[in-house]
């Protein structure tokens, strides 16, 4: 497949969240396994079916390479309907060597061997090299339990502010609390930087700000010492800050789950401007129509609520705001906040809207 990260939203993984993506295009092997559903036999499951992390997608989904997986899909289902064997004992070399005559892969992929295990000796120049603009942070990401004990002992044995704080970031947002020193500082001298708001296609690099990421990794060290610089923050927020900021306070909290974080997240969603962006009707939805084919505002209002919202319902509410907005989204006429919404309520039994 070739592609870039235009990931139509903001992306989820530790490895973007630490790390933005950048708009490169690359070219990007996928593996037959991808195709084979756990605990299936007799079928190959292709395009958005694939086990692929959401982040990932990007990368692997231009019509091209759909169409190119589909047949490569078509080929092996041919040769397993004439061999018998299951699909899982495909001759995988004699399919590549079919699509490499076709065209369908490069000639490369005959002498190329799968990724894993990463040697340990390229584990340790990773978690060295980190703290040089994140560089090496997939292998960490890849081999955690090689690479946190070791990202930790160099957070201990470092005098480099910059490093020290690479390390706590890193040990955050996996939820190790190693580092909750070194990010609750660094969180609590920091200002309100420029967040991110969704805008639709060409959604390219950072979905959050370098401060939202701090916060998140703060909150995944569940620590409740975390708990006032993060309210502090909260209290900065205003209708006029962007929806990432809003985004990175509530998933700390909803982290740490500490009851202490419901009244400042219910006082930022009572602010002017804040509440009231569900459509559980047709009037609303056609009071509140965007402008325009491309503003994206709707979105973005919505998206920040209802991330407020989900977060005071988890850290115990207060006086049933939290309820009450997800209820109306529940009823929401856009399904995936509907969806969202009831899904949440259920987490408390007898909650879904009548």
């Amino acid at each position: 497949s070739r592609s870039n990260f235009d990931s139509h939203g903001f992306t989820v993984h530790p490895l973007f969240m630490l790390r933005p993506p950048d708009r490169k295009g690359m070219l990007v092997n996928v593996p037959y396994r991808a195709l084979l559903p756990r605990g299936l036999d007799g079928i190959l499951v292709t395009g958005l079916g694939v086990s692929a992390h959401r982040d990932a997608m990007p990368v692997i989904r231009m019509q091209a390479d759909i169409q190119n997986q589909g047949y490569a899909a078509g080929i092996i289902a041919a040769d397993t309907a004439g061999t018998g064997k299951p699909l899982r004992d495909v001759d995988i070399k004699k399919i590549q060597k079919q699509l490499v005559e076709k065209g369908n892969l490069p000639e490369s992929v005959l002498t190329e061997n799968d990724s894993f295990p990463l040697s340990l000796e390229k584990v340790i120049d990773a978690v060295d090299k980190v703290p040089t603009n994140y560089q090496g942070l997939e292998v960490i990401l890849a081999q955690p339990a090689d690479a946190l004990p070791r990202v930790q002992r160099a957070l201990k044995e470092t005098a480099d502010p910059n490093a020290k704080l690479v390390y706590a970031h890193i040990l955050g947002m996996l939820g190790n609390p190693a580092g909750v020193e070194t990010l609750i500082e660094a969180v609590g001298r920091a200002e309100w930087d420029k967040g991110w708001n969704y805008t639709g296609m060409g959604q390219f690099g950072r979905s959050q700000s370098p401060l939202d990421s701090l916060i998140v990794a703060l909150g995944r060290t569940r620590d409740t010492r975390a708990l006032k610089p993060i309210i502090q923050k909260t209290r900065q927020i205003t209708v006029e800050s962007e929806m990432s900021h809003c985004r990175a306070v509530a998933l700390a909290f909803e982290a740490i789950g500490d009851a202490r974080a419901a009244r400042p997240l219910a006082e930022l969603l009572q602010k002017p401007g804040i509440m009231g962006h569900a459509f559980p009707d047709i009037a609303k939805a056609r009071d509140d129509t965007p402008a325009n084919a491309t503003d994206t505002s709707t979105r973005n209002n919505s998206l920040r609520e209802i991330f407020l919202a989900r977060a005071l319902y988890r850290c115990g509410d207060y006086k049933g705001l939290g309820e009450n907005i997800l209820k109306q989204y529940a009823r929401d006429l856009r399904g995936h906040y509907a969806r969202h919404a009831a899904a949440v309520l259920k987490e408390r039994p007898g909650n879904l809207p009548k």
